[in-house]
């Protein structure tokens, strides 16, 4: 009994350190995306050229999934016949933030980092597009990847702020104090109720905290470090020529994501 008292103490001890660093609501999030950015990728994703890149992409991913190679010509015919469609609005996607899983003061728990919206086939594919700010200031896509959750969990923000933990492809709900979990990653993390800001920086914290960019972790070739952004697609040889990755991704200890298949050049 007085070990089980003494573990509960030591841990209450270390969430109350954690939470003095770091603010128990929502911070505005780093680099939030104005309404008038969304609005200006909206109208950047919904061009010609957009559909007809959604059409090739779905055609390979066909290749792909039956394990053919993916290079070659789209014919106009079978890009035709995917009859692509964007789905849904464009939303911010939040990442954890490494500041949070330090324990810096008044932290976010995560920050920006692009925007998404979905898309589907006639075919009943799905995908989402992200996209990012070039060197003119204007937003275009960066990649398309073979899933719809980075347009589909974001949406789901209403009044609280959705984020992934991408290191175990986890989404989450931030609403108050309170983190909750919205895919079964995120339930095997937090549990069905979630847990507090606090609770939730105290478990990231020991994940990562000693896994961050320039740590001896990383140093001693351990997988990298941190990673401040969602992972990138795990590519077969045969299209890893063609993949559109997003600018700016860190190396890290994310886990790719065999689900997502990477875009090819048309």
């Amino acid at each position: 009994m007085k070990r089980s008292f003494l573990g509960g103490c030591l841990l209450a001890a270390a969430l109350t350190v954690l939470s003095c660093g770091t603010a128990m609501a929502a911070a505005p999030p780093p680099g939030a995306p104005s309404a008038a950015d969304i609005s200006a990728a909206g109208a950047s994703v919904a061009q010609p050229a957009t559909y007809d890149r959604l059409a090739r992409f779905f055609v390979r991913l066909d290749r792909h999934q039956a394990g053919r190679f993916t290079s070659g010509e789209v014919s106009e015919s079978a890009a035709a016949a995917k009859a692509p469609q964007l789905t849904g609005s464009v939303h911010p996607v939040y990442s954890l933030s490494p500041e949070f899983v330090r324990g810096d003061a008044n932290a976010p728990v995560a920050s920006f980092a692009y925007l998404a919206t979905g898309a589907r086939s006639a075919t009943g594919q799905q995908a989402s597009l992200w996209l990012e700010k070039n060197a003119r200031g204007a937003w275009e896509i960066v990649n398309i990847v073979s899933s719809p959750y980075d347009a589909t969990y974001p949406a789901q923000a209403g009044t609280g702020q959705v984020f992934t933990e991408p290191q175990i492809h986890a989404w989450y709900r931030l609403a108050g104090d309170r983190v909750t979990p919205l895919n079964p990653e995120a339930t095997a993390s937090v549990g069905a109720a979630g847990l507090s800001l606090a609770e939730y920086q105290a478990l990231v914290h020991g994940r990562y905290a000693d896994k961050q960019a320039g740590s001896a972790y990383q140093q001693e070739g351990k997988l990298g470090g941190f990673s401040t952004t969602p992972d990138t697609p795990s590519p077969a040889p045969a299209i890893l020529a063609g993949a559109l990755l997003a600018a700016g991704l860190t190396a890290g200890i994310a886990i790719t994501r065999n689900r997502r298949t990477p875009e090819e050049s048309a």
